[in-house]
């Protein structure tokens, strides 16, 4: 129920500033796409397409016009195709922040140069922003889209990931049964697997959600430096040109996927381990 209301809190908050937006910038909107010839419409016209003429609070609280003022297309046709080609980023990004993370958790806990080296090597990327990476990756990985913006995602996602879990691990890891698991000669992956990743995974999963919501929204940054058209690119591109109803659907089913991958996060962690509220 709390994460019901919560969700309903967000989203209103967020339909109310989207929505409202239009009033909040300096000038005409309407004078400004017309200006700028970047809409074959005079200006009236435009007004009553983008509601301008209707008293604000009207507006903000009616469901915004689903046809892009720059594009001649629905802005729900422009946001599912988006949608899609984000959705596939997403999908190899997880593919390769995954394994990478369980790697460099793994190398740290074996200790010595193995674990100095996950450390530092985590430490390293974290600290790269994607505006850098970006490019470095274009210049000097050959590799062709999606692969290579999926890897720049996953440089971000893979540092956080495992420092978050080390923690986690770190807490864990006196009242775990390693030391007993390694007198009795299993495997050092068996023991890494079952006695700390299972156990501290279920505390994890909620953060994962929050972070699988940041990757279903696109990321502007690496969507426009790679040319691959996302939803990132799409919201980039319609705020750059004031297609405010682009903008708004954008806004909207974006807080809308952030709370509900939010709330699958939770779920996956009471799931997993019960014993977390």
């Amino acid at each position: 129920m709390k994460g019901l209301l919560r969700i309903l809190l967000v989203f209103s908050l967020v339909w109310i500033i989207a929505r409202s937006a239009v009033f909040l910038l300096p000038g005409d909107p309407a004078e400004f796409l017309v200006h700028e010839s970047l809409v074959q419409l005079d200006t009236p016209e435009l007004r009553e397409k983008m509601d301008l003429d209707r008293p604000a609070l009207e507006r903000i609280f009616s469901l915004p016009r689903n046809r892009s003022l720059i594009r001649n297309e629905k802005a729900s046709q422009l946001l599912i195709r988006a949608w899609s080609r984000t959705l596939v980023l997403a999908a190899l990004a997880l593919l390769i922040a995954l394994p990478a993370t369980f790697i460099f958790l793994f190398l740290r806990f074996q200790g010595g140069l193995r674990g100095r080296f996950s450390e530092a090597s985590t430490l390293i990327l974290a600290s790269v922003p994607l505006l850098i990476a970006g490019p470095i990756l274009l210049r000097y990985v050959p590799l062709s889209n999606p692969l290579l913006p999926a890897l720049t995602l996953s440089l971000y996602l893979v540092p956080f990931w495992s420092r978050t879990l080390s923690r986690k691990l770190d807490a864990r890891l006196p009242m775990s049964s390693v030391e007993g698991s390694r007198a009795l000669g299993f495997p050092e992956l068996n023991i890494f697997t079952r006695d700390l990743i299972a156990p501290a995974l279920g505390g994890f999963l909620a953060f994962f959600g929050s972070q699988l919501g940041y990757l279903l929204n696109g990321s502007i940054l690496v969507e426009t430096a790679f040319q691959w058209n996302g939803v990132g690119s799409l919201l980039g591109e319609a705020v750059l040109s004031r297609d405010f109803p682009v903008i708004e659907m954008t806004l909207i089913t974006s807080a809308l996927n952030t709370l509900i991958t939010q709330q699958v996060g939770y779920a996956l962690q009471t799931w997993w381990d019960p014993r977390i509220t």
